[in-house]
């Protein structure tokens, strides 16, 4: 049966993919449950990449590297399809509404199907698109399959957390996963290497659904301002950034992209960013893999990939997923420049440019970063044409001008918000510096939030063991990462036939940042080490598996490097969902927690939106509302923002008002479940700030408590 698919031709391949369209049309239009969300979803993020490599001649490519781009394709196809629909407006005064949407998208689909039927009508085999290996050849099949379990234990396990907050599957998950590892370690000789990358992928994608589906709202920091800006585009059928002109509402990637999938799906706003988007970011860690791959080989490049995946922020990443997005397209556009399977330049210039310009439209501060690094890559063959030629060399000049050309006009014509920001982010980081230069005193010590993240023992202050604990993980995995970096020092000569130069050249420029960002930790205002850490490890994964190596063989133990790679890697796991805080009696975890820190941060209850409800249609219009710093008290901005009343009042909503600690003439005071069932108040700082609220008593002489339903109390 599969090798009569196979050998399907072109002519059949075009009807199959127009045939799923229209029944994608049929599912959408009759609204069918379920069918429509899945189809919908599954369709629009994989066909349409498919068909833009199939016009570029990649059928050949390796089955997973064409899996990861199909993604990444069929995402840039939704942004700027969406983004030109967006401009027809006012001639279009819904220019996102479905009909516009699914007419469009069907023209431009079923074009580019015959496009890539006409560049393969001659030599089209589908066997060579869909080109992986069943065959286990006597390999076992259990280390295969059993990681499927993962995402349904997620799955089920955030069910009963929401309802019950009952977390045994949740916890039962997190002692299956190191155990899996253990496992899979062990037989090593007897697993398939198409283990590695399903495992990665699947131990990926649970953990991003185990936060995602926590609460049945969106859950995080960034993340409500970024649904905020979904909303209202998703109220206008229309993308305009001078509804909210904020950075975020300039990322098409909280709000093009987040409209079409809901247009298209009709499932609920928040699920895109939780279910949706935590199965795209699944993708990521497969990207570090086969970067990695290349490399150190299939074994050592699974632990890579772990690295990337046991970060505290890719566990929390849906919190904050216009990065994740931008951290796509980013991964997706080194893979491209590096991967030995695009011989010919064009396609590889076009896919990089295609991602760099997704890249740039989806998240400013990753952007910049990006492009501080590709330019040092790009540059690497003009740089070694001077030295040792002492010849100009324009190789990489054509994507360096049109990159450059793309993020002017993006930048100054779209999105000048975003630009204000980046050149107030670099005034203050310079003020920052300067102070720091002409002060007497040492610098400030590097904080981050949530927790100790890395660099511990070169300033973060240890507030306690579970802290300490995470401190001591953090700087072992880093002094890992510079045992490697002095390994492909001491043997430059033999890297340098394992990795092009212009590798070589992205891990010292992103050594080079991250250790700037530890030593002068004024320069982290904006973009904190731990962040650049996550977003530099496409480079410097391989150096914490080189620096395992070296270890190990420095011990005379050369065996046990995979060992040590295990137990750093367990350790991380461990710091990376908070467990370590949980057995050593301080709740900390949004999601398996009920009275966590981070859950009283983030976690939106029901009661409290009544209670916003209530005073949206209750309240004297001019006055404003206070709250404490807790993120989830911000919700206001989110779930209200198709009421234009509702949006004007909202806007202004004014949070650390008891950090603040000003007794309010007029205005409202709005209490959350925290509030109310805890008697504590919670601010953001470098960390998480928790009060008790009695100490606060003077705020509330002279209110009255206009409202209350036992979670939520709203005071005038």
């Amino acid at each position: 049966m599969f090798n009569k698919i196979k050998n399907i031709k072109a002519k059949e391949w075009l009807m199959l993919i127009v045939s799923m369209l229209f029944l994608t049309d049929i599912l959408v239009l009759l609204n069918i449950p379920f069918l429509r969300e899945i189809e919908s979803f599954l369709f629009f993020t994989i066909i349409p990449g498919v068909l833009i490599l199939q016009i570029l001649r990649l059928n050949k490519m390796e089955f997973l590297k064409k899996a990861v781009l199909s993604v990444g394709l069929s995402l840039f196809f939704m942004i700027f399809a969406g983004l030109i629909l967006n401009s027809f407006y006012p001639i279009l005064m819904k220019p996102l509404s479905l009909s516009s949407v699914l007419i469009s998208f069907n023209i431009l689909l079923i074009a580019l199907a015959i496009i890539a039927y006409m560049r393969n009508k001659d030599d089209f085999n589908l066997g060579d698109m869909l080109n992986f290996n069943f065959h286990l050849g006597g390999k076992l099949k259990s280390p295969l399959i059993f990681p499927l379990i993962f995402p349904f234990m997620a799955i089920l396990g955030t069910y009963l957390m929401n309802t019950t907050q009952n977390n045994i599957i949740l916890m039962l998950m997190l002692f299956m996963i190191p155990l899996y590892l253990v496992v899979v370690v062990y037989l090593n000789d007897k697993i398939h290497p198409s283990t590695y990358p399903i495992a990665v992928w699947l131990i990926g994608l649970s953990l991003l659904l185990m936060y995602g589906l926590t609460s049945s709202y969106t859950i995080g920091r960034d993340v409500h301002g970024e649904f905020y800006s979904f909303q209202l585009a998703m109220a206008n059928l229309h993308w305009n950034i001078y509804d909210y002109y904020n950075p975020y509402n300039a990322c098409l990637s909280v709000t093009i992209l987040p409209v079409v999938y809901n247009v298209l799906s009709n499932i609920g706003g928040e699920y895109i960013f939780k279910l949706f988007y935590g199965i795209i970011g699944s993708a990521i860690p497969l990207i570090v893999y086969i970067v990695s791959k290349k490399y150190i080989g299939k074994k050592y490049a699974f632990f890579a990939a772990l690295l990337f995946v046991f970060q505290l922020f890719f566990v929390s990443m849906l919190g904050a997923v216009r990065q994740e997005i931008a951290m796509l397209f980013f991964f997706l556009a080194v893979m491209v420049l590096f991967d030995s399977e695009l011989d010919k330049k064009l396609p590889k210039k076009v896919l990089f440019l295609i991602f760099t310009f997704s890249l740039v439209v989806s998240h400013y501060t990753t952007a910049y970063v990006a492009f501080i690094l590709m330019a040092a890559v790009l540059l690497v063959p003009f740089l070694m044409g001077l030295i040792k030629e002492r010849k100009l060399v324009f190789t990489n000049f054509d994507l360096i001008l049109i990159s450059l050309a793309f993020i002017a006009v993006w930048y100054l014509l779209f999105a000048k918000v975003q630009f204000t920001a980046g050149a107030q982010v670099v005034g203050a980081t310079a003020a920052a510096a300067a102070t720091a230069g002409s002060s007497s005193g040492p610098a400030q010590p590097l904080t981050t939030t949530r927790g100790a993240y890395v660099l511990g023992v070169l300033g973060i202050v240890l507030k306690s063991l579970p802290n300490t604990v995470s401190v001591v993980v953090h700087d072992i995995i880093f002094a890992t990462i510079m045992v490697g970096l002095g390994t492909v020092i001491w043997k430059y000569r033999y890297f340098k036939e394992k990795m092009e130069v212009e590798y070589l050249m992205g891990v010292a420029v992103s050594m080079i940042l991250l250790i700037l960002f530890v030593a002068l930790p004024y320069i982290s205002i904006a973009y904190d080490a731990a962040r650049l850490f996550f977003q530099l490890l496409i480079f410097i994964a391989p150096l914490f598996v080189i620096g395992a190596i070296t270890l190990a063989k420095l011990i005379k133990k050369p065996k046990w490097d995979v060992m040590i790679l295990l137990v750093l890697l367990i350790a991380l796991f461990s710091c990376a969902t908070y467990m370590q805080y949980h057995f050593l009696g301080m709740p900390y975890s949004s999601e398996y927690d009920s009275n966590g820190l981070v859950r009283d941060e983030t976690f939106i209850y029901g009661s409290e939106l009544t209670s916003v409800s209530w005073l949206n249609y209750n309240k004297v219009t001019g006055l404003n509302a206070y709250s404490d710093g807790r993120e989830s008290s911000r919700f206001a901005l989110v779930y209200g923002a198709g009421d234009q009343n509702f949006k004007n009042s909202f806007i202004v909503l004014n949070s650390s008002f008891f950090a603040w600690n000003k007794t309010i003439n007029s205005g409202y005071i709005y209490m959350g479940h925290f509030n109310v069932n805890d008697n504590k108040t919670l601010e953001i700082y470098d960390d998480i700030s928790v009060q008790d609220i009695n100490g606060y008593s003077k705020l509330f002489m002279g209110k009255y408590r206009i409202y209350d339903n036992g979670g939520s109390q709203i005071w005038m």
